[in-house]
């Protein structure tokens, strides 16, 4: 359960991060989100034991259940945002729309770090681990904390307790606060130095609200409407509900999957995130069967989101535990440095040779992608097209659709051998093969080609079009 103390914490650190953006000058240049600064403070002040009502794991409680809740509120934002009727395309016209390349290109792609960080992870505690007690198995857990979030850190690590892994939630709610402060202290100096060198067409100029992280009132805009009467039930609420509907149908979807004899039904009843995401595309089909589409807003619904990751960022950092996780500090930084360096070398090899145009623009998003969540590459794509003049932003929504059946192997096979059901051999044939099953996936829609930009020398391999 949510502690609403543990919660008003993680927003009295929000507001604090707030404030320090917006006049620390190295913050302000930066484009440190407030998530992340409120985060950091919240963590010192947890170890120091000032805070008394509320412990770290009820910020850990936080971080999971609010990333399975963005994800059932992904499912109604989607289906809202494709309102307009527009012409169902061939696959050969698909194919031949840049999209394609983006779609294929970052979501194959995703799934090369994602199945082969946790063998790095795990063969640099073999390593070093010995040296303070810290067993191999630890450093798997890196592909759920770098490339889901603490969401699914909570949830898998806690797959791993289960197991016999002690304290496998705080340490992989420790990678996943990492691949946070991962993702912006190398995604933004690469988006800026990106936009110096000319590969970033369109990211214009960046405001002084941009910079600051407040809009100034000739900046302000409005990001919604009022689709039910106030008297009746408030706008927010109505949405929140709808979102309700999609997390419980997600739970009873868990309870009786749970149900199914040994392992397939601990495995299957830990993706509460995808049955709740799935439940929300079913209840969005049906309220645009019904003719009620016309209630729903996509301003309110990327708010909820919005809410949803930045209380998740700040609270996973909050759920770290220096009692528990102090003595490991050492092979922990050298894991994340090992999955960092991998993750950054294949990404910048990959995103130059996706296809199609917007090299740079997908790089950087997957990059977030890969070391927080969507949520964190939508942030840094913002950068770089702040005016949505690509396709990159509606791309990063579908590519879910291609990475999801590495899930499926990665994910049980990690956790099978946890509990000890597989050797470390079939493990590693498992992930080794499904990261080439989908580095062939890029060669057969050929987003694995020819450099469309080369970010070393600053130059484009395509035509920008003025119009866009």
């Amino acid at each position: 359960m949510i502690s609403m103390d543990a919660l008003a914490w993680t927003g009295l650190f929000i507001i604090v991060g707030v404030v320090l953006r917006a006049k620390v000058p190295f913050l302000k240049n930066n484009l440190v989100p407030a998530s992340v600064i409120g985060g950091v403070l919240g963590f010192i002040v947890m170890n120091t034991g000032l805070i008394k009502d509320a412990a770290a794991g009820d910020f850990g409680s936080i971080a999971g259940i609010l990333w399975s809740f963005s994800f059932a509120n992904m499912g109604l934002t989607l289906a809202v945002a494709k309102q307009g009727g527009e012409k169902k395309r061939t696959l050969k016209e698909r194919m031949a729309d840049s999209q394609f390349s983006g779609i294929c290109g970052m979501g194959f792609f995703w799934v090369v770090p994602y199945a082969l960080t946790g063998l790095l992870g795990y063969g640099v505690l073999k390593l070093s681990g010995g040296f303070f007690g810290m067993d191999p198995v630890y450093g798997l857990q890196v592909p759920f904390a770098f490339a889901q979030g603490p969401g699914q850190s909570v949830t898998y690590g806690g797959m791993m307790e289960a197991n016999g892994v002690v304290n496998a939630v705080q340490v992989g709610v420790t990678f996943a606060a990492a691949g946070f402060l991962v993702a912006f202290m190398v995604g933004v100096p690469w988006v800026k130095k990106g936009i110096e060198k000319g590969l970033a067409p369109y990211a214009g100029k960046m405001s002084g609200g941009m910079m600051s992280g407040i809009f100034e009132p000739d900046e302000q805009q409005y990001y919604g409407k009022e689709t039910t009467h106030p008297g009746n039930v408030d706008t927010l609420a109505f949405h929140f509900s709808l979102v309700g509907i999609a997390w419980v149908c997600g739970n009873i979807i868990c309870r009786l999957l749970g149900t199914l004899p040994g392992f397939a039904g601990e495995m299957l009843s830990g993706f509460l995130y995808l049955y709740a995401m799935l439940a929300a595309y079913v209840l969005r089909w049906i309220i645009g069967k019904s003719g009620c589409s016309k209630y729903l807003d996509r301003g309110t619904q990327i708010r909820i989101s919005g809410f949803c990751i930045d209380m998740m960022v700040t609270s996973a950092f909050m759920a770290i535990s220096l009692e528990i996780i102090g003595s490991w500090i050492v092979p922990i930084l050298l894991v994340v440095l090992a999955g960092t360096l991998f993750t950054y070398i294949t990404t910048r090899y990959f995103g130059e040779r996706f296809g199609g145009k917007h090299g740079f623009e997908r790089t950087v998003a997957i990059w977030g992608t890969l070391t927080g969540t969507n949520a964190t590459g939508q942030a840094l794509c913002r950068m770089v097209d702040p005016e949505r003049k690509t396709s990159v932003l509606e791309e990063m929504g579908p590519i879910n659709a291609v990475n999801v059946p590495a899930c499926y192997v990665v994910m049980p096979m990690i956790i099978a051998f946890s509990a000890g059901e597989v050797s470390f051999g079939l493990l590693t044939a498992a992930l080794v093969g499904t990261a080439a099953v989908f580095l062939a996936g890029m060669l057969v829609t050929r987003t694995w080609g020819k450099k469309t930009y080369d970010y070393r020398k600053g130059e484009l391999y395509y035509t920008v079009d003025e119009k866009e």
